[in-house]
């Protein structure tokens, strides 16, 4: 296992053939981290002290069977991710975040794109463990061609977590009929004086939207580009200037 001390801002490529990787981000600290080319990678691991913040961007192009994603957040500490999933073939996601402590905090964002004969599931979990908890989940994702996308997960709040909230958003667009997408968020609940909600759409692209791209001059396909890259770009905002350009690039190479 590669462990590494997180104090300052960072950019992490995974060198090495090892297959567990942990960042600690130390108490009291703000820092923002970016991590790419862990596709080698079966088990990442984040620990935010307590008192701090850690504002967390991944870049996955490829997988190697399976991901596991675990983050331990501590007393009156955050973690913010966003997480840009263009990963091909077939593949698991599993991301856990526990929040361990009074007044921590998570927040995940994830636009994924699955194309061809892509397979992909993704599960992302939040666990209350404590009270005045907060946790939000973003997943938004386009499929096309032959692809499978499945979206899933659990917001757990605990009995005694009270005041803690908890919300679920899992979205997908669908382009064609081949294609197969699933979204399926859960909300387990064992305490009242809490507040959580959940949703799940999954849809092909709006007619209506093609006419109208369509109407004023451009094609089928390149309405189609322009909804996913509206769709997708969202997540662009947890990236640097370079590498929010290299994401549109490649949305717009798989499409």
């Amino acid at each position: 296992m590669e462990r590494i001390i997180v104090k300052d801002n960072l950019e992490y490529k995974v060198n090495g053939n090892f297959a567990s990787l942990s960042f600690e981000v130390v108490s009291n600290k703000e820092v923002s981290l970016f991590v790419s080319d862990f596709e080698c990678l079966e088990e990442l691991n984040f620990e935010v002290q307590d008192g701090a913040t850690l504002h967390l961007s991944m870049f996955a192009k490829k997988l190697i069977n399976s991901l596991k994603i675990t983050a331990n957040i501590g007393e009156n500490s955050k973690i913010i991710v966003h997480f840009a999933d263009f990963t091909i073939e077939k593949n698991h996601l599993d991301a856990s975040i526990n929040l361990n402590k009074y007044n921590a905090c998570a927040e995940w964002h994830l636009a994924s794109l699955s194309t061809l004969k892509d397979d992909k599931e993704i599960a992302v979990s939040i666990y209350h463990n404590s009270s005045d908890t907060h946790g939000r989940i973003d997943n938004y994702g386009v499929c096309k061609d032959n692809s499978k996308l499945i979206f899933s997960g659990i917001s757990h709040i605990l009995k005694g977590c009270h005041r803690s909230t908890s919300h679920q958003n899992a979205k997908i667009v669908v382009f064609d009929n081949d294609c197969k997408a699933i979204a399926k968020p859960i909300l387990k609940i064992d305490e009242n004086d809490i507040e959580a909600s959940h949703a799940a759409v999954v849809g092909k692209v709006s007619d209506e939207h093609i006419f109208y791209l369509t109407s004023r001059g451009l094609s089928e396909e390149e309405a189609k580009m322009l909804i996913t890259l509206g769709y997708l770009k969202p997540i662009l905002k947890g990236f640097d200037e370079a590498k929010a350009n290299e994401i549109n690039e490649l949305i717009e190479g798989r499409l």
